[in-house]
């Protein structure tokens, strides 16, 4: 049934399920309810040393317990009423239960213990992904209260644990729940379109495969909790289907070019940039065939040093471009308020210093870091930029 479900723990002699066994088992619903909970009485073991110093387990605790094969049909009988068990390291529960006869079917797992680990976001390079916490890491980070129930490594407690664990990431997957909506629409659109659709782009979400392909990169990396049902395997996948590998090549290749022509045009904008700021009194020698910018264009030139700027008209002179103005060179720090200046003159513009062979060869530069972000972030200051002195003077 939707939204039931079970959490199991258990406390073991080892970490080998085919060599140790069970010291504990317990079992709640997902509303806290026990429905399982007993020490089990080893038939092998008599002493289990380095386990019992993390779950303080005696062999005096367990003496008179029930075997694992006694109790297991009662077990059984609650594993076959849920679809789906929730744990911390889930599997290593299940491996346990199913070496001693439990019957889990076609259940659904869910560990909270992987679900919890990119939201605490301690990444193992040696792995390539996010380190797993322990339960009382996770309990820790979510406020959960031990003394409510039982302590730390007793099954039934860290059973509580997890049930709270999860209950709280569940909170953080709702409130992405538009984000996992959508891509599992790009999803199925994705597999229809390598099968009945034909390979038909009116079947894409996007509009055409690269699109689709880079909406879902962009959702998936989003999202909190990675879904169970995809992962970037599945999107690379994907992606060498829907797109064709040489174009896919090509399109990396040339990304490289870009790369490596970065540096160069970093060094061009800073000459540029550079002639600018010492230039003012060459102004009626260069062109005032302004090149109006886009606000989208303005803001991605000024993170890449490139002198742009608003021209606003002073006091006493509104006829036309002969007239004398002022340049405010543009900065992150002013943009915003200059842009709303009702003084200013239609728009944002190179620096009047640039000669219309200049000012061309930056607009093909700031287009070129619009359409690749990549790129941008290779040519884009690590700094802002120092706004300059606003300075007046006449514009022929």
């Amino acid at each position: 049934m939707e939204n039931k479900y079970i959490v199991l723990d258990t406390e073991t002699t080892g970490l080998n399920a085919a060599e140790d066994e069970l010291l504990q088992v317990s079992i709640i619903d997902n509303e806290g309810t026990v429905l399982f909970d007993s020490y089990i009485r080893p038939t092998q073991h008599t002493e289990w040393a380095e386990a019992e110093r993390v779950n303080h387990i005696t062999p005096e605790m367990v003496a008179d317990a029930p075997t694992i094969a006694e109790v297991m049909p009662e077990i059984n009988d609650i594993l076959k009423r849920y679809d789906k068990i929730v744990g911390y390291n889930v599997r290593f529960d299940a491996d346990f239960l199913k070496h001693n006869g439990a019957e889990f079917s076609n259940a659904e797992y869910a560990d909270a213990m992987k679900m919890f680990a990119p939201i605490y976001g301690e990444w193992n390079d040696q792995r390539g992904s996010y380190k797993w916490q322990k339960l009382t890491a996770a309990a820790d980070y979510y406020g959960y209260d031990w003394s409510a129930h039982e302590e730390a490594h007793n099954s039934l407690g860290d059973c509580y644990a997890t049930l709270h664990v999860y209950k709280e990431i569940n909170e953080v997957i709702k409130n992405q729940k538009s984000e996992y909506m959508l891509l599992g629409r790009l999803q199925m659109d994705c597999n229809y379109y390598l099968g009945a659709g034909n390979r038909n782009s009116k079947h894409l979400w996007a509009g055409t495969p690269k699109e689709q392909i880079e909406k879902m990169k962009e959702l998936y990396s989003k999202l909190v909790v990675k879904p169970e049902w995809l992962s970037e395997k599945n999107i690379s996948d994907y992606e060498k289907a829907m797109l064709p590998q040489e174009k896919v090549e090509n399109e990396k290749e040339q990304s490289l070019k870009s790369f490596a022509r970065a540096d160069e045009t970093k060094q061009r904008i800073s000459d540029i940039a550079d002639n600018c700021r010492n230039a003012c009194e060459l102004c009626d020698k260069q062109s005032q065939n302004d090149i109006f910018l886009s606000e989208e264009q303005a803001v991605q030139a000024v993170k890449l040093g490139i002198p742009v700027g608003y021209v606003t008209k002073q006091e006493g002179h509104h006829g036309s471009s002969a007239g004398l103005h002022t340049f405010y060179m543009l900065s992150e720090q002013n943009f915003s308020t200059l842009k709303n200046d009702k003084s200013m003159d239609k728009g944002p513009v190179f620096h009047y210093t640039l000669n219309d062979d200049q000012k061309k060869q930056l607009l093909n530069i700031v287009d070129t870091a619009l359409k690749d972000p990549e790129y941008a972030k290779c040519l884009e200051l690590q700094k802002k930029t120092t706004p300059m002195r606003k300075k007046s003077m006449g514009r022929k």
